[in-house]
């Protein structure tokens, strides 16, 4: 199995299942392709018709998207119990994973991730506020619900959180 990924240090996309598989035990081989290169589209075209990463290639099944690989993961590896088992804990789970994967506009926009740099404040807006303040309220409510914020096991959510504290 291979993971094809951007650089971690900037491709927050690339970083979720990348950081999923490895918190399971997941094995895969890591193929890095370089962002903005050259041969760019051309890589990645070989293996999404997104022409975006992350991808997992296992075989001749291509799964881009990073929140369709964390589903992808969890079944092929239903022994890691990537999602919670309780079915009130899976689907909060999983609403969060899909507010993470497909919300926060303004703070994705405005401040994109550099795990390296520190630039406080910059690209800080009032509508970036109003996503930081409806993550919050996301790990309160979880730290309330399951005293963690994590649940119990490596999951999807972590990977699809990771980018928030950059």
């Amino acid at each position: 199995m291979k993971l094809l990924i951007g650089n971690k240090n900037y491709s927050s996309w690339s970083l979720r299942p990348w950081l999923l598989a490895k918190q399971a035990g997941i094995p895969f081989e890591e193929i890095r392709v370089r962002l903005l290169s050259e041969s760019f589209a051309a890589d990645v075209g070989r293996y999404s018709p997104a022409g975006r990463v992350p991808v997992l290639v296992e075989g001749d099944l291509n799964v881009w998207d990073s929140l369709a690989i964390c589903e992808t993961l969890a079944e092929r590896f239903p022994r890691a119990q990537l999602w919670p088992e309780d079915p009130k804990a899976r689907a909060h789970a999983r609403s969060i994973c899909a507010e993470m994967h497909s919300g926060f506009g303004n703070l994705r926009n405005n401040m994109p991730m550099n795990v390296t740099a520190m630039l406080p404040g910059m690209g800080w807006n009032v509508a970036v506020q109003q996503d930081i303040d409806r993550i919050a309220q996301m790990w309160t409510e979880l730290r309330q619900k399951y005293a963690c914020l994590l649940y119990t096991s490596p999951s999807p959510r972590d990977g699809l959180l990771s980018r928030m504290p950059s």
